[in-house]
């Protein structure tokens, strides 16, 4: 009985004459008996010897074979990884900016405050978003500020940062301007006193159309020196961030360094402009350069604003670039035109996407 059973589970033997078709899986695998017995029983029912020696060999992979197959399987995945990858083809949707603000608008009832700055904010805030009264909103800002010493100004920070937002939505750039820079005599390093800093000069002169040799040079100093307040302003904000804050607190401050940036990015591009959008070797392209390194980063790179100011750089480049002329050094690397035209393509083809609802 126990003979036909191994018979049963054994395939037919090989006959003399006949072929091996295949001799792969000869064997079960099966625990109940050794792979000696195995043969020995195979080579009394008349198996041929290679089919037996093929089928002993198909049980396990070697362990050359093992590392030489992962070996193939990571070298795929590399390969993948560098000449598809994700981001090129599954880029996020552009998400808009925005200016910077203090937040939602003071809710609640005056008596509960007990700090003036408190009640100040909160009829600044009822004026405007409650009843749409801009102009009332900045006296009430104008009034209060102006009864607060210097040595205070540091508590009265969020009054002076939303009569600052009060002021760019209502196109007061010169009042804008005059306010933050007496706010920097004193908080040199304010990431929002810097920002609306930026925003009034920038909102000043990227209208203007044409400019006096004066103009030119005045604007110019005046934007190096935006620039140089906005790069410490940046520096101080990501040290802050190092330090213990709640995560409510880490998250407002990462929001304010992006919109810090693309300022910067602004001051850059309107340096350019002045110096005539020059391009190869003068020395005014590392303005240019250098905004495009900062719409590259990062907190940067899927904003709408920041493919905005792109695609205009972009234009200015393209426009003085003509069809006939070779390579030009962008950002330190030689570039062609038709690379450069099928990215401003694919920026605008991105900022469409993040129009549509």
């Amino acid at each position: 009985m126990k003979s036909d059973k191994n018979k049963s589970r054994l395939p037919s033997p090989v006959t003399e004459g006949s072929e091996v078709l295949s001799a792969a899986g000869i064997f079960p695998r099966s625990n109940s008996i050794q792979l000696d017995e195995k043969i020995a029983i195979a080579r009394n029912e008349g198996f041929d010897p290679l089919a037996i020696e093929l089928s002993i060999g198909s049980y396990e992979t070697s362990a050359a074979q093992k590392w030489l197959q992962l070996g193939l399987v990571m070298i795929a995945a590399v390969l993948v990884a560098f000449l598809f990858p994700f981001d090129r083809f599954f880029k996020p949707r552009a998400q808009e900016l925005g200016m910077m603000t203090i937040g939602d608008p003071v809710s609640g009832n005056m008596s509960e405050f007990g700090q003036p700055w408190l009640k100040a904010l909160l009829e600044m805030d009822q004026l405007y978003f409650s009843e749409g009264k801009l102009t009332e909103a900045i006296q009430v800002a104008e009034r209060n500020l102006a009864q607060v010493p210097q040595k205070d100004w540091e508590s009265w920070q969020k009054v002076h940062y939303r009569y600052w937002e009060l002021l760019a939505d209502a196109g007061k750039s010169q009042s804008l301007k005059a306010a933050t820079r007496s706010y920097l005599e004193n908080l040199p390093e304010d990431p929002f006193a810097n920002y609306y800093a930026a925003h009034a000069f920038l909102a000043t002169v990227e209208p203007m159309r044409s400019f006096t040799s004066d103009m030119r040079q005045d604007f110019r100093l005046e934007a190096e020196a935006l620039d140089q307040q906005i790069e410490r302003a940046g520096k101080a904000l990501k040290a802050r961030q190092k330090a213990e804050y709640t995560s409510e607190q880490k998250a407002s401050l990462q929001n304010l360094y992006p919109k810090l940036r693309l300022q910067q990015a602004r001051l850059f591009v309107l340096i350019w402009r002045l110096g005539g959008y020059r391009e190869d070797k003068h020395p005014d392209v590392v303005y240019r350069d250098k905004a495009l390194d900062i719409l590259e980063q990062d907190e940067l790179v899927n904003l709408k604003e920041a493919k905005v100011l792109k695609i205009a750089i972009y234009n200015h480049i393209l426009d003085r670039w003509h069809w006939f002329e070779g390579q030009q050094v962008i950002q330190g690397m030689k570039q062609n035109r038709k690379a450069m035209v099928a990215e401003l393509k694919m920026l605008q083809q991105e900022l469409k996407v993040a129009k549509s609802p």
